[in-house]
C-alpha cells in the first residue's frame, strides 16, 4: 500500500517505523482474549486515538484518527492519520491493508505496512455496545490504546474506560492524546 506523506519525504519515517517495530522484544506474552465478537461492518469509519501505549513511532504525532474502510474481497483498508508537531500541523497518512485472522469473533486481524514489508497481529479486545469506543491491541498486549467515535471523552468515562483497561490487564503505561 502506498505511504502519503504531507510536506515530509517518506524515508526517514519509513525506516524509523521498521526499526520501532523490529526493536519490539519476542513475544513474552500475549493480550489478553478478544470479549466480543466484532460486527466489522459497524467498525467502518473514522476512530479517535484518545489513549496509547508510548512509542517512538508516535513521538510527535498529535490528534491521531484512523479511517477504517473496506475492500470488495473482505479485508479492509486503514488510514492512519496523525499531524506532526501539534494539533495543526502537517498530517501524515499511513495506508495500512488488513485482514481479519479469526472470522469466529472477526477481533483479530493482522495489518500490513509498507505494502506487506512489515506485519503484525492487533486484536479488538472489547468495544461498546453502540460501537462507540474500542480497545485494542498488539497480540503481545505491548501496545495498547483506546479509541472512540469522537475526538474527546468526557472526563468521567475516560476514567472508567481506563480502569477497564487496567482490569483487563494492561498496566502498560499510558498517555493521553485526546484525539
Amino acid at each position: 500500500m502506498p505511504i502519503r506523506i504531507s510536506t515530509l519525504s517518506p524515508l526517514p519515517f519509513a525506516l524509523a517505523a521498521v526499526l520501532a517495530i523490529a526493536a519490539t522484544p519476542a513475544l513474552a506474552e500475549r493480550a489478553p482474549e478478544p470479549r466480543r465478537v466484532v460486527d466489522i461492518d459497524r467498525f467502518m469509519g473514522r476512530w479517535y486515538e484518545i489513549v496509547r501505549t508510548p512509542n517512538n513511532r508516535q513521538k510527535n504525532c498529535h490528534a491521531a484518527y484512523q479511517v477504517w474502510s473496506r475492500k470488495a474481497n473482505g479485508a479492509f483498508d486503514i488510514d492512519q492519520v496523525c499531524h506532526v508537531g501539534d494539533r495543526d500541523g502537517p498530517a501524515r497518512h499511513v495506508d495500512t491493508a488488513a485482514r481479519i485472522v479469526d472470522p469466529t469473533t472477526n477481533a483479530k486481524f493482522e495489518a500490513s505496512f509498507f505494502g506487506g514489508l512489515i506485519r503484525r497481529q492487533y486484536w479488538v479486545i472489547d468495544h461498546g455496545d453502540d460501537y462507540g469506543w474500542m480497545i485494542a491491541s498488539t497480540s503481545d498486549g505491548k501496545f495498547v490504546a483506546l479509541l472512540a467515535r469522537t475526538p474527546g471523552l468526557s472526563a468521567a468515562r475516560l476514567a472508567t474506560l481506563k480502569a477497564r483497561m487496567r482490569a483487563l490487564g494492561f498496566d502498560n503505561p499510558l498517555e493521553d492524546v485526546g484525539g
